[in-house]
């Protein structure tokens, strides 16, 4: 059977895919033939098709090729979910996330045929390790099980990766504790970067909480958000404290709320309580100490050259003495204008104010963009100003566009994520003791 003739629209830069399903390589074809014709694509929305592994394949093999270079560059979503994919369209996708050129940040494979490779899982982890991936969805294949562990979490390393979905896959209580020592690895390896995982319609049971529960209380200060609904609590084991030596005793149905509110009460306070707290205190004191790193290490090349023509000069050590000091003492005594940042964290920030190429521009933009200029908050009172772009070297007009609502996104306060992203700096990250 053929399959029938189709159309693939493009809006405001998203592919959008009528109601008609495209099926296999053919299908394919027609979204590459859109591609062709198009300048601008950041988004690929191909929900709920049947391009299968052969369609994968044909499309990210013309996504790899130099003709779709420009695609490479612009492309930062991609949605497969219900598309029949295997692990060999899988290790396409691999091979395309690995590339250098690719600015990918969103990828949703929820509800395909994905099965417990261990070689795809491994390349696939890889792949995902160097990417700029930030969000990841693999939510219903149920033929991973527990295989998504085991070998996926097992090679997971990604620096970028920032929310990840595992739902209603079937993961077991056997996996349970290689998951928990996945998160609790924390800012060594595994989950250090990941701020959400949602592990919900899974089998876990209620000992399976517990255990990544207390993975996340040992070893792991990113994540804040953390879903473990639907987990087939009841009939399950509950430990009776903290230590996985201690007898554990079997649970009713009707003593399984009761369980839960006790998790759910756990996790809460674990993650909004601490790491939440922490977080803000790390990305407190990190912009605190960039300032006045900026100010005390930062010198100009002006400076420096004139020092080195100059050397008997001290004109800059006689009007600051600080700067008589030894460089150990000078970073001793602005560490403790940061008493939760670990020392890692701070010979980052060092590293990035010592630097002048990181210095914003003096001069605001001479060809005004909408899209990198703040608008203004209608809320506020800023007169003729409302509902227009406000320009100004600092990103925004005081704090008051929209963006501090939570409006729009702010360029201060992207500016900002970006540094505390730079250093390493949007979760708390302990020393560690020798």
């Amino acid at each position: 059977m053929s399959t029938p003739s189709r159309s693939v629209a493009v809006s405001k830069g998203r592919v959008v895919v009528s109601k008609e399903i495209l099926e296999g390589a053919q299908g394919a074809d027609t979204i590459i033939s859109q591609l062709n014709s198009s300048q601008s694509i950041t988004k690929l929305n191909l929900n709920s098709n049947r391009l299968g592994d052969d369609g994968v394949s044909a499309l990210f093999t013309f996504l790899m090729s130099p003709a779709a270079l420009r695609h490479r560059n612009s492309i930062t979503e991609i949605y497969l979910n219900n598309n029949g994919i295997g692990c060999r369209g899988l290790r396409d996708i691999a091979d395309y996330v690995n590339g250098n050129e690719v600015v990918l940040k969103t990828l949703w494979l929820a509800n395909n045929m994905i099965g417990p490779d261990a070689d795809v899982l491994a390349w696939f982890a890889t792949a995902v390790n160097h990417s700029q991936l930030e969000f990841l969805s693999l939510t219903g294949n149920h033929k991973l099980g527990d295989a998504i562990v085991e070998t996926f979490f097992r090679h997971l390393r990604a620096p970028r990766l920032r929310e990840l979905h595992v739902n209603a896959m079937g993961l077991t209580a056997s996996c349970a504790s290689g998951l928990a020592e996945w998160i609790s690895s924390g800012h060594i390896r595994g989950a250090h970067s990941l701020h959400t995982l949602k592990c919900s319609g899974n089998n876990l049971g209620i000992k399976g909480v517990w255990e990544v529960i207390h993975a996340i209380e040992i070893g792991n200060w990113s994540l804040m958000n953390v879903e473990v609904y639907a987990n087939k609590l009841a009939g399950t084991e509950i430990p009776n404290d903290n230590s996985p030596n201690q007898q554990s005793e079997r649970i009713s149905s009707s003593e399984t709320e009761v369980s839960w509110k006790d998790a759910e009460r756990a996790l809460h306070l674990v993650l909004r309580r601490r790491n939440a707290y922490w977080k803000r205190q790390v990305e407190m004191d990190a912009l605190s100490l960039l300032k006045y790193s900026r100010t005390l290490i930062l010198r100009s090349r002006a400076s420096i050259s004139f020092e080195g023509q100059h050397p008997m000069s001290g004109l800059a050590r006689e009007s600051f003495p600080f700067h008589n000091l030894p460089m150990e003492l000078r970073l001793h005594i602005l560490a403790i204008l940061a008493p939760s940042l670990s020392c890692a964290q701070r010979t980052r920030i060092y590293d990035y104010a010592a630097d002048p190429s990181t210095l914003p521009p003096l001069l605001p933009r001479l060809r005004r963009d909408i899209s990198h200029g703040c608008v203004a908050d209608p809320s506020r009172a800023l007169g003729a100003s409302i509902g227009f772009a406000l320009y100004s070297s600092g990103g925004c007009a005081e704090g008051k566009c929209m963006g501090t609502g939570n409006s729009l996104v702010c360029r201060r306060e992207a500016e900002r994520t970006k540094f505390l992203e730079a250093v390493g700096c949007h979760a708390y990250e302990p020393d560690c003791v020798t």
